[in-house]
Parts: structure tokens; C-alpha cells; sequence
């Protein structure tokens, strides 16, 4: 496995973080696989006990009004996962580890403060973050998430997420 130290996996778990904390669910949204926006849109479908194609093809813009709902169980359970909105701005985030072409994943480091090297003393990964690459982006797969945390024993950071 590579490791990159330089990658767009880390701004991309960055700012896909910001945007839980913050209740961006926009942004949230435009950083997730298509398979994993699949399995939120079933959920959001039992949830609401609506059709399946009702629920599917939510946008990634505020006029989509499914669009919150869709997100929200996500976002509860990184918060529920992580420690709430204060603490996901105090994850740092390492360089990513590249198992292939198409999947790669960071490693969330807790309380990393204003610090950006960290010594191997201090280097106590909490969580990780898995993407695969679609189109050419690099964006958060629930699957992948799940099954290298799995892997590596660390708990999943998207939680257990519950209808």
C-alpha cells in the first residue's frame, strides 16, 4: 500500500467533515459515493414509507427539499460516532493510504490541535475514512468506511446508522 502524502482524499475528508459539523448538507451530499447516496436514499425512502423512485435522484443543492432528510441520519451518526459538531474540527487527518487505483482511505487522528506534523509518539489514529474514486473525484464510500475500519479495528467514524 502507498502511502501519499499529498492526495485529494485528505481535503476531500477535510471538508466533508466540515460540512457535518456545520449541517452543510449540500456539500455532505456532493462528497458521497453513488452507492452510498443509494443506501441513504432507500433509508430516507422507509423512513418517509415513500416509493423508492420518489426518493431517488436527490440533488445536491438546497432547492432539493429531500435533500436535508436524506442527510440527516448520516450526519447523526459521525456526530453521535465522532463526539459532536465541536469535536470534528479537531480531527486531523493523515496522508492517505492508496490500496488501489480506485480506493484509497485517511486516518482520523483525535485532538490534533493547531499541530500539522505529528510525531509517532502522538500517532494514535481514532477513525478512518475511506473513498473510491468516481469520475474522476475522490468521494466517501459508507461500504468501504465500514469494511477497512473493520480491517484496521478501529470503529467506523459514519456510526451505526439507524432508520
Amino acid at each position: 500500500m502507498k502511502i501519499a502524502f499529498e492526495h485529494p482524499t485528505q481535503l476531500a475528508a477535510t471538508s466533508f467533515l466540515r460540512a457535518i459539523a456545520a449541517g452543510d448538507a449540500a456539500t455532505a451530499w456532493a462528497h458521497l459515493s453513488r452507492e452510498t447516496r443509494g443506501l441513504l436514499e432507500g433509508l430516507y425512502a422507509a423512513r418517509a414509507q415513500v416509493a423508492l423512485h420518489t426518493a431517488a435522484g436527490v440533488e445536491s443543492s438546497v432547492e432539493d427539499a429531500r435533500l436535508a432528510e436524506v442527510v440527516a441520519p448520516l450526519r447523526q451518526s459521525i456526530l453521535a460516532a465522532l463526539g459532536g459538531s465541536d469535536r470534528l474540527g479537531a480531527f486531523g487527518v493523515s496522508g492517505a493510504r492508496v490500496v488501489d487505483r480506485a480506493i484509497a482511505y485517511v486516518l482520523l487522528l483525535p485532538d490534533f490541535g493547531d499541530e500539522r506534523i505529528v510525531t509517532k509518539a502522538d500517532w494514535l489514529p481514532s477513525h478512518l475514512l475511506a473513498f473510491v474514486r468516481e469520475s474522476g473525484e475522490w468521494l466517501v464510500d459508507l461500504g468501504k468506511t465500514a469494511e477497512l475500519s473493520a480491517d484496521a479495528e478501529l470503529p467506523d467514524p459514519l456510526g451505526a446508522i439507524r432508520r
